[in-house]
């Protein structure tokens, strides 16, 4: 398991770690510091790949949880939101963090509750055999669709944005699939967007893109505290 801090520069108070699998290894070491039931759950993949990734993933994030927290990684309170958004059950525990993972990396995010009410994380390969015009369509607003189809590099103009959305609304802690029109993205300078929601309450978000491994897309978002 080979984790990585992010080398560029990142919002204030949210860290994000990158890690790189061997997905014909077994991730034995990795296994060790899994719940019984993340243990069993692991089991229950198939395929090689599909068990290191989540392996992996999940060790890392209770590594990075612990250090935090002060215990033991299997000791850290670990659960789940209806949506499949993990989240520290603990009383007090005001700590935000998401994950990803796709092909042979993943991404961790971690932020500081005292600047990010929530952090969303993506990152997806790219793959070249996409149907940009199906996905575009049960993704897309009509003017991302335009965009995307007037795009000169269409493959990056759909995965480029689909990480967008995706990191904003697991940072909200909605399901994905039934609110990706919910946000409009808006590409700016820099890796920066704009996001524009219909749902009034999803207020103070924001996200940029990540500097991605060849072949990949990444993006985080985050929900900035308000001052009092």
């Amino acid at each position: 398991m080979h984790l990585t801090p992010w080398p560029d520069p990142l919002p204030a108070g949210i860290e994000v770690y990158r890690l790189d699998f061997d997905l014909d290894a077994e991730a034995s070491a990795a296994r060790q510091t899994l719940t019984p039931a993340e243990r069993a759950k692991a089991d229950r993949f198939a395929r090689t790949a599909d068990r290191v990734r989540f392996t992996e993933t999940r060790a890392a994030l209770r590594s990075l949880l612990a250090q935090r927290l002060g215990c033991e990684p299997a000791e850290v309170p670990l659960a789940a939101s209806p949506y499949g958004k993990p989240f520290l059950d603990h009383a007090g525990a005001a700590l935000p963090f998401n994950l990803s993972h796709s092909g042979a990396h993943a991404l961790i995010a971690l932020g500081d509750a005292r600047v990010a009410r929530e952090v969303g994380i993506d990152i997806e390969e790219c793959r070249a055999n996409v149907d940009i015009e199906a996905v575009s369509s049960l993704t897309f607003t009509e003017r991302e669709c335009r965009e995307v189809r007037d795009a000169g590099n269409r493959l990056h103009a759909l995965y480029s944005r689909w990480v967008v959305k995706e990191a904003a609304l697991k940072a909200i802690g909605v399901g994905v699939a039934e609110h990706l029109k919910s946000i409009v993205i808006h590409p700016g300078a820099n890796g920066q967007f704009s996001l524009e929601c219909i749902v009034p309450e999803w207020t103070n978000f924001q996200a940029v893109a990540l500097r991605a491994p060849a072949g990949y897309a990444a993006a985080l978002a985050w929900c900035a505290k308000e001052s009092t």
